[in-house]
């Protein structure tokens, strides 16, 4: 026998058990309406309320063709609805039994002792409440026919109190703060230090490059007179050629090691001061920041 099946017989036991009087005054439209909402009830996902629908027009009362739809429905809906397996742990591993769990807000459960949970398809909020620990909150999308899904819920995981459960953890304040404050200070400092250093190497390299361009420029105007005479062409076009090349090299170095030295000091003189940390105030029409930079 079959897990469906087996659900359906424990099912059609547990009508056959309901005293007779409950449903006594069932009447055969009422069936019919029973069934035809079991079927609107299972489309929309809502397989609880069709389970409730599905107990009516299965009564023995019924006319022989509703009730054996309803049954049909039954097995149908012992294998669309989904089914969760909670497992509550505590703050050392160990597993936790003694759990309340409510479902969007309506408990549907004493205690964790490994059973499915049968819930309809769609989002859900679960709440677990064991004694002497904060309540834990768990939003869950559940899909149709996901069945034994298995969930771990940590119980006791957190230190605030019950009435604190889902606020926003507080900034950190304090020494917490003022660490956190002189560790940016640092890093930030370092790399303008860092910037400016390779910023001056960039500008020496420029004056270095630009006093050897100069130099074989004026070379190459001696080698050749004014007048037209050139006794030494291939040295003074050599010179030519070396004059502009360092002259090249000496702009690059010039532009970029002003380009570094700028970002450093830039990086190191507005890094935060580690004794302070920056206010925001709201003044009539004007938003104040106030701090040591």
């Amino acid at each position: 026998m079959n897990r469906f099946v087996a659900t359906a017989v424990c099912l059609g036991a547990a009508l056959a058990a309901r005293p007779s009087v409950a449903l006594a005054d069932v009447t055969k439209a009422q069936c019919v309406d029973a069934d035809t909402n079991a079927q609107s009830l299972r489309r929309d996902g809502r397989f609880t309320e069709a389970r409730t629908a599905l107990a009516v027009c299965s009564d023995p009362q019924c006319p022989a063709l509703v009730r054996d739809d309803c049954t049909r429905q039954i097995d149908e809906l012992a294998r669309d609805q989904p089914t969760i397996v909670f497992d509550a742990k505590g703050k050392n591993g160990t597993d936790i039994s003694a759990v309340h769990v409510s479902l969007d807000g309506k408990p549907v459960a004493e205690r964790l002792d490994g059973t499915p949970m049968p819930v309809d398809r769609g989002e859900h909020v679960f709440t677990f409440v064991a004694d002497g620990e904060p309540a834990v909150t768990l939003t869950l999308v559940v899909k149709d026919a996901e069945k034994g899904r298995r969930v771990t819920v940590t119980i006791g995981e957190s230190n605030r109190a019950p009435g604190d459960a889902g606020k926003p953890t507080p900034p950190p304040t304090g020494a917490q703060a003022q660490t956190g404050t002189q560790a940016q200070t640092g890093t930030q400092r370092t790399l303008g230090l860092v910037a400016g250093g390779a910023g001056v190497v960039g500008l020496g390299v420029g004056a270095v490059f630009g006093i050897l361009s100069a130099s074989k420029w004026g070379a190459a105007k001696s080698a050749c007179s004014a007048g037209g005479s050139c006794p030494s062409y291939s040295q003074a076009a050599a010179n030519h050629d070396a004059a502009v090349s360092d002259g090249t090299i000496a702009t690059i170095g010039l532009l970029a090691g002003a380009a570094l030295l700028t970002t450093g000091a830039a990086l190191f003189f507005t890094a935060p001061h580690p004794d302070s940390t920056p206010a925001v105030g709201v003044a009539p029409g004007s938003i104040v920041v106030t701090g040591r930079f």
